[in-house]
């Protein structure tokens, strides 16, 4: 590829997601060049940039976005409102990692702010674009009669696998006033939907159901109505009833567990079939997401496993941004698709919410 067709990217934000796979892919993939790094941890930047060669290095995502050769940056930060906005403020295209946001207020000037600049905002809804999934939405879509649609993501948050895949570095120079800042600021996101209600009720949801949510929407359109809502076990689980019209409901749950391994799935019934989608540890880098199909055929059960492409997601989410940005395509995962993903967790939490206020 011409170098002159490279997409200069900035990456604010060296954490956990970044260090195991934003950042090697980055890399990797000719259509982008790493032309800066930023986080509040020095110690991350100086390390990763001489890993990766990169010679722009920022303690200050403000001065990051100043800079005129960045064309884009990859937000990986927790709290994701004033980057963005001031990204789109300085003409630079986003990728900002899920979820878009913690509440609809910051969703909407965000939105408002990307609108008025022009640029293309991405979310990093990498589920999207596995292509397991995507022949898994074929099937969805191709189903008859479909009466029940299951949901289904628990998982420690990779704390127990990641150690044994990536040599993740934590920073140890960051200023305790910085961090405690940044809680402050993540917490009054939260705040925004839970209100007088403790904020980590809402955060498993916005954190780690936001992939289904997001998948079940791709695959059939928002819930008409939630039904019902319950959060336990100190706010770590959450389970949901959503009305997807007359004949179907769809029963999601989320929840973080002490288990090592990945349980995330989706699982569509129809009258004559029944459709399952099954993710791996996202940590492990061309792991096949398997799609199961069982159906009633000439008076036979057979039962089909799918491996769509050894492809891996992250990496096909990156080469898609980039298709929008030189190409002036809007993404799969918009700003108007994560805005409605953060309306229909409020709506789930609302439901919740307005249960136990009574």
């Amino acid at each position: 590829m011409d170098i002159k067709k490279k997409l200069h990217a900035g990456v604010i934000g060296c954490g956990f997601i970044a260090q195991t796979q934003w950042l090697y892919y980055l890399h990797e993939l000719d259509e982008f060049e790493m032309a800066a790094l930023c986080d509040a941890s020095k110690e991350l930047v100086d390390y990763y940039g001489d890993y990766y060669g990169v010679k722009k290095r920022y303690t200050d995502w403000r001065l990051l976005l100043e800079d005129k050769e960045i064309d884009a940056v990859i937000v990986l930060t927790k709290c994701h409102e004033e980057i963005c906005i001031a990204a789109a403020a300085n003409k630079k295209h986003v990728l900002v990692e899920k979820p878009l946001c913690e509440n609809l207020e910051q969703a909407c000037r965000i939105e408002e702010a990307v609108n008025t600049s022009g640029v293309i905002l991405m979310v990093g809804e990498m589920k999207r674009y596995d292509p397991g999934f995507q022949y898994a939405m074929q099937c969805f879509q191709n189903m008859k009669d479909i009466w029940m649609i299951r949901a289904r993501d628990f998982s420690d948050g990779l704390q127990r696998s990641y150690g044994q895949i990536y040599p993740v570095r934590f920073a140890a120079d960051i200023p305790d006033e910085v961090k405690e800042k940044t809680a402050a600021e993540f917490e009054k996101g939260l705040r925004g939907v839970t209100k007088e209600l403790p904020g980590n009720l809402y955060e498993t949801l916005l954190m780690c159901g936001v992939h289904n949510i997001e998948l079940m929407r791709a695959s059939f359109g928002e819930p008409k109505k939630i039904l019902h809502c319950d959060i336990w076990n100190e706010g770590e689980t959450l389970s949901c009833e959503m009305d997807y019209g007359d004949k179907c409901r769809a029963f999601f749950e989320v929840g973080l567990t002490n288990y090592k391994w990945f349980d995330e799935e989706i699982t569509v019934y129809g009258d004559e079939k029944a459709v399952t989608v099954r993710f791996p540890n996202p940590l492990l880098k061309n792991a096949v997401t398997e799609v199961i199909v069982k159906e009633n055929s000439d008076g036979a059960v057979v039962e089909k496993r799918i491996e769509a492409s050894y492809s891996e997601a992250f990496k096909n989410e990156l080469i898609h941004f980039y298709q929008c940005v030189t190409e002036h395509k809007k993404p799969w995962t918009s700003i108007e698709e994560g805005k409605t993903d953060i309306k229909i967790m409020q709506e789930i939490f609302s439901s919740y919410a307005e249960r136990i206020r009574g």
